[in-house]
């Protein structure tokens, strides 16, 4: 459309050929040249000096009101020219479209430090990038003229700004043209020098935008962001020298930078590929990404052959990519392949890389979370409900790959597995079943009013352990009992290589009731209840469980010999917490599940007596299957665990003594105190693990190890009984003790017990 004379609203008159700088009256109103027939020159503004616009009459808040508007006309085509010494915005069209006109000869700025903006269009024949300043053109419309940088400054067409003319350089890896969304420039680009820069601007890391030359090309570098450069000719970089950059910006398999010629590539020796890649991105490693390709329908042509292209990542060096084909391009085709990305780190670490020892956790998940990726959605889908898009590739897997840092890298990863909480409930499970034998076993060889389990009629007439002569008539095995026993069992169990420690709590209560079943062997019920934490040391994990148990047992005794054995069921309700928190994620993991075990008891050994105390052998095996149900974790998203069942067979033997002695208080009581050595060997051995998935659609199961008890745990114990041992019916006990486990591979806890009995 041809642009409207703004002659009627007072503008700057230039009538000949004389230079002629604006003035008050053009800044406002423009300025119309005259007499042009010999030429003529508008001066804007002075080197160095203050900006001044023209046509400001026609702008508001800064920007045009009517771009149709002329704000510097001529009345002769190719005699008048421009020259724009300091910045300035210009309101308005430059001369009339070609080849009508009158259109301008020479327009000219871009000094060092300043910027010319064209809010209308520019008709010329053409216009020089004078200096290390820009030329905007920013209309939005169409422009004709041929450009040319004198200087190494930038000329920049808007979005959707067309310009029509050829653009050249006077000097070779001179000036720089940037391209907004939709621009074009109709021509050919660089010449025979070849540009410093060929920029396209406006994309983004979800969506890329495209811009068009519609001639050759040739430039040294091509920044391109995620968009897309068209080029209607050939493409040559840097004077096929081995002086070529490409910079891209990889967001995802689909979303990068590339160039898309329809002519020939023309390459020289080397050239370098700049990678960035966002944080929002994802793509796993083997994905390609066809820099330079020509476009669909044409034919792949260009340079063959050993080609060196180094490709480079300077925003996160975890990311590594190499040329495809890696002894040079075939046909001008640059492409290039992922070779490493910072989530395979654990199982690819990069040279020199030195990871942590949370390695051997990370390197298992890194599949399985590949996998989901792959049968993900790439993105969340404008219009679709965020359900059906998913978190791991659109906020998980992006923030991983966000990291730079390997250590850092795979103790993330790490966080998603299982935790050592979780991992170790089985082993606390079994070592709660053990706390509660060991009360049941304090309660059957506490010792009645003698010390023995038999009535004083039976007793062995070699039994030296009978503290007082008047109480040997008592018929203290004959009556029920009733007893209470209370205890609190810490673990704690350090680090192990890969595997982080925790600290266990044990507190739990059982209740009994036997009976004599003959002068020698009683028989009876106990329920216990327990309640068990788990604390990972290194994370706020923890795996707790409240314990339900049932058991009915049996002792023997003839004074000298005993045997016991017990038959146990318990019913666990778990939950567990899991936290995962590194930089871009903090979410947490919950977990609900049942189990159950079932144990199996003896234990037998052989009274000593001495005239001050009994010292007792004894050996003992406990069977315990432990069961765990698998389970689902809520909300963790995508990263939430499907977790397997469990099963667990423990075999534990025991090899001890226990020193005793009686002594007799004046008002009858006993006072029995206790010290104790026993040697436990784990004869089966577990090597724990979760078999695991992520809920994400696609994930692979993987295998968590948890850390390996050693096989042989010794234990250190002492306890002090107070009896009331009068010839009663009614007699009864209390009892405190304290053990010591320790076992090598870092692991030690501390039992303390309280008891109560009566006899009735």
């Amino acid at each position: 459309m041809t642009a409207l004379s703004s002659a009627a609203i007072g503008q700057q008159i230039i009538n000949g050929a004389a230079p002629t700088p604006l003035n008050a009256t053009g800044v406002p109103s423009g300025v119309s040249m005259t007499g042009q027939g010999g030429g003529g020159t508008l001066i804007v503004g002075t080197v160095g000096g203050p900006k001044m616009d023209i046509f400001t009459n026609n702008a508001s808040g800064g920007n045009v009101t009517n771009p149709l508007l002329r704000a510097v006309s001529t009345d002769t085509s190719s005699m008048s020219d421009i020259v724009f010494n300091s910045s300035s915005d210009v309101f308005g069209a430059i001369g009339i479209t070609n080849p009508g006109g009158p259109f301008f000869r020479n327009v000219s700025g871009g000094n060092n430090g300043t910027a010319v903006n064209f809010y209308g269009s520019l008709f010329g024949t053409i216009a020089t990038v004078s200096g290390a300043g820009s030329l905007n053109f920013n209309s939005g419309s169409t422009n004709i003229s041929a450009t040319n940088f004198a200087g190494d400054g930038i000329l920049r067409l808007a979005p959707n700004t067309r310009l029509i003319g050829a653009l050249t350089t006077n000097t070779a890896n001179t000036g720089t043209l940037s391209l907004a969304a939709g621009s074009a420039l109709t021509g050919a680009v660089g010449g025979a020098n070849g540009l410093r820069a060929v920029n396209v601007v406006g994309g983004t890391n979800t969506a890329g935008v495209s811009a068009s030359i519609s001639g050759a090309v040739n430039a040294y570098a091509f920044d391109l962001g995620t968009n897309t450069l068209n080029i209607g000719g050939a493409l040559t970089i840097a004077n096929q020298t081995a002086s070529g950059v490409i910079n891209t910006t990889l967001a995802s398999p689909t979303v990068y930078g590339n160039i898309r010629p329809a002519g020939a590539t023309n390459l020289g020796s080397t050239l370098l590929i700049n990678v960035a890649v966002p944080q929002t991105a994802f793509f796993p490693v083997g994905t390609f990404f066809d820099i330079v390709q020509t476009q669909a329908g044409t034919v792949q042509s260009g340079t063959n052959g050993t080609l060196l292209v180094v490709v480079n990542d300077p925003t996160n060096p975890l990311y590594t990519f190499t040329a495809e084909p890696a002894a040079g391009t075939v046909a001008g085709q640059v492409r290039i392949r992922t070779t490493g990305i910072p989530l395979t780190v654990a199982v690819a670490p990069p040279p020199d890389a030195v990871l942590p020892p949370s390695q051997p956790i990370a390197a298992p998940i890194v599949p399985a979370i590949l996998a989901a990726a792959a049968a993900a959605p790439a993105a969340v889908t404008p219009g679709v409900p965020a359900a059906t898009n998913s978190d791991l590739v659109t906020v998980v897997l992006p923030a991983i790959n966000a990291i730079s840092n390997a250590t850092t890298v795979v103790n993330a990863v790490a966080q998603l597995a299982p935790s050592a909480a979780a991992l170790a409930a089985p082993r606390v499970t079994f070592e709660r079943t053990r706390a509660f034998q060991n009360i049941l076993a304090s309660h059957i060889n506490a010792g009645t009013c003698g010390g023995g389990a038999q009535s004083s009629a039976k007793r062995l007439t070699d039994e030296r352990e009978k503290p007082l002569a008047d109480t040997t008539a008592c018929p203290s095995n004959q009556y029920s009992g009733l007893w209470l026993k209370g205890f609190g069992y810490f673990g704690d169990q350090g680090t192990q290589g890969a595997y982080a420690g925790y600290d266990s709590r044990i507190l739990g209560a059982m209740v009994g009731y036997d009976i004599p079943f003959s002068d020698y062997t009683r028989v009876g019920l106990g329920l216990g209840y327990a309640r068990s934490m788990i604390h990972e040391n290194s994370a706020a994990n923890s795996t707790g469980f409240n314990s339900y148990q049932a058991t009915a047992y049996v002792t023997h005794e003839d004074g000298t010999w005993f045997a016991n054995g017990n038959l146990s069921y318990a019913w666990n309700s778990y939950s567990g917490r899991r936290e995962i928190v590194f930089p871009g994620v903090n979410r947490t993991a919950l977990a609900k599940y049942a189990g159950e075990d079932v144990t199996s008891f003896v234990t037998a050994g052989r009274h000593f007596f001495t005239e001050a105390y009994t010292i007792t052998p004894l050996v003992s095996l406990q069977a315990t299957y432990v069961s765990l149900n698998g389970y689902t974790e809520t909300g963790a998203g995508d990263i939430n665990l499907r977790v397997s069942s469990q099963r667990y067979g423990f075999l534990e033997s025991g090899l001890g003594v226990e020193v005793a002695r009686y002594f007799v208080m004046d008002n009858g009581s006993t006072i029995l105190p206790k010290v104790r050595f026993k040697w436990l060997h784990d004869i089966v051995g577990q090597n724990f693990q979760n078999v695991s998935s992520f809920t994400a659609t696609g994930s692979t199961v993987f295998t968590t190890s948890g850390l390996s008890a050693a096989p042989d745990t010794l234990n250190v114990g002492t306890g002090v009984t107070l009896l009331s041992c009068a010839c009663d019916a009614r007699t009864w006990s209390v009892e405190a003790a304290y053990d010591f486990y320790w076992r090598s591979r870092n692991y030690s806890a501390n039992q303390v017990m309280l008891a109560a009995a009566y006899r009735f």
